[in-house]
């Protein structure tokens, strides 16, 4: 059977080709994909990543006051500076938060002399305190006191340097820490574009960004909810004012 189609096709194609028809195109076989043969790519030195550099603002770059020998600003973790938190944690009987604190230099962190997130437990410091003789450990202590006093209040709302604050600081051996440093570090002038204001005492706060989440007056629901949030004293949003 396949002989005989064979056959008809061959008589088919002499037959066009003597009478000069043109012969539909014989398709090209179908072969199988070549093996792809893996390969590697050595990355040249100066395209290689630097994923660890911190990327660092002009003013910044150009500050050495606290700077290494090498000249270069402290970055990462400090396991030194983190072994002294848990001792003093150890101290205030906090044992579950010596596996959980963090600390670390930021030196992105330009007016601000360190930083503190709960529950995370992560404070992050300024390299420039290296050159003020006793800021690296005060600061340190400064900002534990925060994690401290959000860990003692709970699900309790407070004021970031209120009373609990304060008695942290003691606690940490720095009574009468002030809430704010006054460090000759370079100040970011910030334009505050948010205006909000209390509907009871009508006291107005500016904001750089808006609020994320409801948010009401501290004082009012301290003197009218022992502290809570209550949605009678939620800040509203008003115009700019120029004092702001």
């Amino acid at each position: 059977m396949r002989l005989a189609s064979a056959v008809r096709d061959f008589a088919q194609l002499c037959f066009d080709f003597v009478e000069g028809r043109p012969h539909p195109p014989i398709p090209a076989p179908i072969l199988p994909p070549a093996p792809v043969v893996p390969t590697t790519r050595l990355t040249p030195i100066d395209e290689a990543p630097a994923e660890d550099e911190p990327e660092e603002d002009e003013d910044e770059a150009t500050t050495a006051e606290s700077s290494d020998e090498d000249g270069t600003l402290r970055t990462g973790r400090d396991d030194d500076l983190e072994e002294q938190c848990r001792q003093m944690l150890r101290k205030l009987g906090i044992l579950t938060a010596t596996d959980l604190v963090n600390v670390r230099w930021n030196p992105r962190l330009r007016s601000t002399a360190g930083y503190a997130a709960y529950p995370s437990w992560r404070i992050e410091l300024n390299p420039r305190l290296i050159s003020f003789e006793g800021q690296v450990a005060r600061t340190l202590k400064h900002e534990l006191a925060h994690l401290v006093a959000y860990h003692r209040a709970g699900r309790r709302r407070i004021d970031p340097h209120g009373h609990e604050w304060r008695q942290a600081c003691t606690d940490l051996g720095i009574p009468g820490e002030p809430a704010h440093h006054h460090l000759p570090f370079p100040r970011a002038k910030m334009q505050r574009n948010h205006a909000y204001q209390c509907p009871n005492c009508g006291m107005i706060v500016g904001r750089v960004r808006p609020f994320k989440r409801a948010t009401a007056c501290l004082v009012c629901c301290r003197k009218h909810n022992r502290g809570e949030f209550d949605v009678r004293f939620k800040f509203v949003k008003v115009p700019i004012q120029e004092r702001l």
